[in-house]
């Protein structure tokens, strides 16, 4: 299967290519780019793919090392679509997932059957204390001569109750204590689109992070409700997904899946709760936003509701 890709403009900051550069990218193989949101099951997901890879043999699994670098330059974008573009011309017609985190690149073209973006999400109070106790837990395990993602290692032994206590609640669902913005990751490059020294806050981020969604991801399935996500990416692209939701039955379902340790994972109270629902009001809103787009999805696709499972990931 090939695809014939005519670059018409670059949104962000690619600038438009000359029209030599333009025939390059013809003739490629499809392209799936998971541009995984942080602590959202997406070890989990590697892990399916990688069985699908391994098993069904009906795509090439490319899994970058790069887990830190989200916001790229004009120059790493351009990189990155090369790059991509390089593996779709080597697979030999084998379509290829690749998985990075990064912040969503519009890469020049519109999306359709042959190049797309997927992403999973999850409850954002759920993503944020498993973001906040697995930047605490690799921190400590790793040791103090290695890179952290705290902004200062003083924060290690601060609690998610401890940090929203005292001082700046807002702080603490922040780059600094090691939680990332999941509009970002569907945002994009743009200014507006940055986290890096304080969490999303406005509404013109949401609405293009909304948008792109609309755009350019065929799918973005929720953890809550992983058995159904899986059963209707594999059922919407049975010629590359095939077996991923009976790998996910046989080998992890009711099973969980923690990268982080029972030691090092902390509940909250309620008052903390409360307070972290209403400085994720956006981060809510994307979810519900993405919910409902798949909700909608499955219920066209297979005339019933999805099930609800609380997916056993931290």
């Amino acid at each position: 299967m090939f695809i014939i890709i005519v670059i018409v403009f670059q949104l962000h900051v690619i600038t438009e290519q000359p029209e030599k550069e333009k025939r390059v990218h013809r003739n490629i193989s499809i392209a799936i780019i998971y541009n995984r949101v942080p602590k959202c099951g997406s070890t989990l997901m590697i892990a399916l793919l990688g069985l699908v890879f391994r098993k069904s043999h009906t795509l090439r699994f490319i899994k970058s090392r790069d887990y830190s670098h989200f916001r790229l330059s004009a120059t790493d974008q351009l990189q990155l679509r090369q790059e991509i573009v390089n593996y779709s011309r080597q697979a030999n017609s084998t379509p290829i997932v690749y998985e990075r985190h990064f912040h969503f690149v519009d890469f020049g073209f519109e999306v359709n059957r042959n190049l797309f973006y997927i992403n999973q999400l999850r409850d954002p109070i759920e993503r944020v204390l498993s973001c906040y106790d697995y930047t605490r837990h690799r921190c400590k395990t790793d040791g103090p001569n290695e890179p952290c993602a705290l902004s200062n290692r003083s924060l290690i032994n601060i609690t998610m109750d401890a940090c929203v206590s005292t001082g700046d609640p807002t702080s603490c669902i922040s780059e600094q204590n090691g939680v990332s913005s999941a509009i970002s990751f569907f945002c994009g490059q743009l200014s507006i689109c940055d986290d890096t020294y304080k969490p999303i806050t406005n509404y013109a981020a949401l609405a293009l992070a909304k948008s792109n969604i609309e755009r350019y991801y065929l799918y973005v399935g929720l953890l809550e409700y992983i058995e159904s996500s899986l059963e209707l990416l594999e059922f919407s692209y049975p010629a590359i997904f095939r077996g991923i939701s009976k790998f996910y039955l046989t080998y992890f379902k009711d099973k969980p899946f923690y990268r982080t340790p029972a030691e090092s994972r902390y509940p909250i109270n309620k008052e903390t709760r409360t307070i972290l629902r209403r400085l994720l009001k956006l981060e809510f809103e994307l979810y519900y936003f993405v919910q409902k787009r798949f909700i909608d999805q499955y219920r066209r696709t297979f005339h019933r509701a999805p099930r609800r499972r609380d997916g056993k990931v931290r």
